[in-house]
């Protein structure tokens, strides 16, 4: 038997032995254990726990004609420990974490490949501490003071929570994470060592940190230092009564690489490799930005609306960086129909290099993201990229929702690259790829569809499918399969 049957049988044994405790315990109203207990001095402890099983299926891009390593099957599974404690207005939390990854294949193209170039094994498993941290959050007068050290996740776009959902769903899957991220998508992920300071009222949100990101991401050896660090800070007025059914941010963010200059990695653009290979200066960028958005009550539904813009200047080692990058995107949801259909439609857009030999780099850089939010199927990011694109989400019982996505994809200048990837892994890994766009814009055409049910509050069960129509820079690039057929089967149970 292969290996790539064995983990077909796997997952589906695991996804039928889910289904059949879901099913019984689901009518007799299972709820989630309380894993908390007083402790001594007024202290009050938290265990929680979780556990996330996914079966990977591609059949990606081909290099050459025939490639075999295009076509693969991998299991990831991601374990999650975590102690916390509370007394007053001072908390601690310490998580490790442990990743297994079966079948991992070696001189792919895809994910499963980017795995492999990370850490050349098939088998690859370690554990780490994902975060650790203490936090103090003091209450002055209106303001809530938040003061946090150590290991920890941070999301940009996330720093307050909406009070309406549909707001609260655009800020996670449209917002958030677009620069940094945890990168929890794949199976290792990434934290961040530093400090994050806030202050928090009903109307108004400030914050700020200073970053250092670990390894982590494709890379199963997780939480060493990088030469890699990001500060920021950001203000957000609320959804409050003096600003109903909207919130506004406007935030800066600065980012450092200093690998290139230290000769551990090359940095990725589309000037020559020789040139780059020669070019020895540190990143440095600073980003200025801002989003809008805003929910109302129209009609039968709820309308939103979201703007989204930032301005890049700095230095792209020997050359003056200067970028820009543009959502906009609205929907409308029926909420009183069956299902609730919420229609939304978008419009993504950033600069890209059109001279590479100019001495100046234009092409956005993404930073540290969670790409997968805003590329379900992650050949592409969002650096030279325009991407036109519409969404439904359907909610037809209350545990369940469906979401399908059809995007049309283009590259922004048709002498940079097509990116992918999301941001530096570990210290001799830049954490970004890319091919030639060939001259062409077009990138094709992606249409996908997701399903999540949560039968028990402890469990979670998703899939995702999704094919890629690859145009002319496709084409270009691999001159083997065009198309891209990616999918998964996971279910995650949380305590």
């Amino acid at each position: 038997m292969s290996a790539a049957t064995r983990v077909r049988r796997l997952v589906a044994a695991t996804g039928v032995a889910l289904l059949a405790l879901a099913a019984p315990r689901a009518a007799r109203g299972f709820d989630k254990p309380d894993l908390s207990a007083a402790g001594p001095w007024d202290t009050r402890w938290q265990l929680s726990a979780s556990n996330r099983l996914r079966g990977e299926f591609t059949d990606w891009f081909q290099a050459k004609a025939p490639n075999d390593n295009a076509r693969y099957d991998f299991l990831g599974n991601r374990t999650q420990l975590g102690i916390g404690v509370t007394r007053g207005p001072l908390s601690a939390f310490f998580q490790y974490q442990h990743t297994e990854l079966v079948n991992v294949p070696a001189g792919a193209t895809g994910m499963g490949g980017v795995y492999f170039a990370n850490t050349h094994r098939h088998f690859q498993e370690q554990g780490w501490l994902r975060q650790g941290w203490v936090q103090a959050a003091p209450q002055l007068g209106d303001w809530k003071l938040t003061l946090q050290g150590g290991r920890m996740r941070f999301l940009d776009g996330s720093e307050t929570t909406a009070r309406d959902a549909n707001m609260q769903w655009v800020k996670t899957q449209r917002v958030a994470e677009r620069l940094i991220g945890p990168f929890d998508f794949s199976h290792v992920g990434r934290s961040f060592d530093g400090l994050r300071v806030a202050g928090d009222t009903e109307a108004v949100n400030l914050t700020g940190f200073a970053l250092w990101p670990t390894s982590g991401g494709f890379e199963i050896s997780a939480g060493r230092g990088m030469d890699v660090n990001v500060a920021g800070a950001s203000a957000t007025v609320k959804d409050h009564p003096g600003f109903p059914g909207s919130e506004a941010r406007a935030f800066w963010i600065y980012y450092h690489d200093g690998r290139p200059s230290n000769g551990d990695v090359v940095a990725l653009d589309a000037r020559p490799l020789a040139v780059r290979q020669g070019d020895r200066r540190d990143i440095d960028i600073h980003t200025l930005g801002a989003d809008v958005l805003h929910v109302e009550p129209i009609g039968p539904g709820k309308a939103d609306g979201l703007l989204w813009i930032v301005g890049q200047v700095g230095d792209w080692q020997s050359q003056s960086h200067a970028a820009w990058a543009v959502a906009a995107e609205g929907g409308y949801q029926l909420t009183d129909v069956w299902a609730s259909p919420w229609l939304r439609a978008g419009f993504f857009k950033s600069s890209g290099d059109g001279d590479p030999d100019d001495g100046a780099h234009h092409t956005f850089f993404q930073m540290l993201p969670t790409p997968r939010p805003y590329a379900l199927t992650p050949f592409y990011n969002l650096m030279n990229n325009q991407d036109t694109f519409a969404q439904l989400l359907l909610r037809p019982l209350a545990a369940v929702l469906v979401r399908s996505d059809f995007h049309w994809l283009q590259v922004t200048k048709h002498r940079d690259l097509l990116y992918f990837g999301g941001g530096a892994t570990k210290q001799d890994f830049f954490g970004y790829g890319g091919t030639g766009a060939g001259g062409h814009h077009q990138i094709g055409y992606v249409a996908e569809t997701s399903v999540s049910w949560k039968p028990l509050p402890i469990l979670e069960l998703a899939t995702y499918y999704g094919h890629t129509f690859g145009g002319s820079v496709v084409e270009a690039g691999f001159p083997g399969r065009h198309d891209i057929d990616y999918g998964y089967v996971e279910a995650t149970v949380t305590f």
